[in-house]
């Protein structure tokens, strides 16, 4: 740190008078410069505050002070009437055509037999293009 110091010293002194001078100057003005920012900052942001302020309705003052009401800060409780999850079932080792016919659809009953030979044609088509 003294080195620093020391280095800018040795540039001061050999400036000449006017030089120092005009460094002064210059340095006066940055400061005063710097120290009418910092005293018209913030009145400018307080103005700005109250002009909002000026602007907001007379209720909308009101609540802007009131707590949030919970109803706004947490959901509603959920009903009761959601039915329970069954998280494992009885592994059946036998299955009747009764048990199974409730999953069981016929796909040639829906007329899926066209839509087979459609895609056995097209996969036909894509290894007949295939070198």
């Amino acid at each position: 740190m003294n080195k620093i110091i020391n280095v800018i010293m040795e540039r001061f002194r050999k400036l000449t008078a006017e030089q120092k001078k005009r460094l002064v100057l210059v340095c006066t003005c940055i400061f005063a410069f710097l120290l009418t920012l910092s005293v018209i900052m913030p009145l400018v942001n307080q103005g700005r505050g109250r002009a909002a302020q000026r602007r907001l309705a007379e209720p909308e003052r009101i609540f802007l002070n009131l707590p949030i009401p919970a109803g706004d800060l947490f959901l509603p409780d959920e009903p009761d009437f959601i039915p329970e999850i069954l998280l494992q079932r009885e592994r059946r080792t036998i299955w009747t055509e009764e048990d199974a016919e409730e999953f069981w659809q016929d796909p040639l009953m829906f007329g899926e037999q066209r839509w087979r030979e459609n895609i056995e044609a097209a996969i036909d088509e894509l290894l007949e293009r295939v070198p």
